[in-house]
């Protein structure tokens, strides 16, 4: 009877010290998220006569892709959440904003899903308007784009996903970073009759 519990000891012990062998030897890869801007429409930039600022009326279309490995939360998809928005800005000035809708990828697979952005009488700063004007000419123009997922509590924080440097029309999608971000509380309304 002893003999039968040391060596079953023996056999859980040999087989976790094999595990934590195995998970040193494997690189841990978390999930990847990627955006590009397929096109875009209404990024005229000419100015109006009589040097009124010019507004922009643009359109944004996204393709959020997630790349899931699977070796950090094995036999778990990743998700971006219902309810997610993607906020589309140059050199921090709101250009657009729409909403992404839900998808997951599996372990090792890659999804994707398509969004729009936009926009109504956005005024650009004259010198960005004139840096994204010379940017456009040269084909270099990129924009920055975040995928806000609200959290599903009221004190969990929400994910964001900051990709920067979106090429316009790029053919390879551009890396997004993951952060935590607690959710900024709404403005609540004056109360109806108050004179504050």
């Amino acid at each position: 009877m002893l003999v039968c519990a040391a060596v079953a000891v023996l056999v859980v012990a040999g087989f976790v010290w094999l595990m934590v062998h195995i998970a040193r030897l494997l690189p841990m890869r978390h999930p990847d998220y990627l955006v590009s801007m397929t096109g875009v429409d209404g990024l005229n930039l000419e100015a109006t006569s009589g040097g009124v600022p010019t507004t922009l009326s643009p359109v944004f279309n996204l393709t959020v892709r997630i790349v899931n490995p699977g070796n950090v939360n094995p036999w778990d998809s990743t998700c971006v959440l219902g309810l997610s928005t993607a906020v589309v800005s140059y050199g921090d000035a709101f250009l657009g904003r729409g909403s992404v809708p839900p998808f997951c990828a599996e372990e090792n697979e890659v999804q994707e899903r398509m969004a729009t952005a936009w926009g109504e009488d956005v005024v650009l700063p004259r010198f960005l308007r004139e840096r994204l004007s010379a940017e456009l000419e040269r084909g270099e123009a990129s924009l920055d784009v975040q995928v806000t997922m609200p959290a599903g509590c009221s004190r969990c924080t929400d994910t964001v996903l900051v990709c920067n440097k979106v090429k316009i029309g790029g053919s390879s999608p551009s890396p997004c970073r993951v952060e935590e971000v607690y959710p900024r509380p709404q403005p609540t309304p004056a109360a109806a009759g108050s004179t504050s």
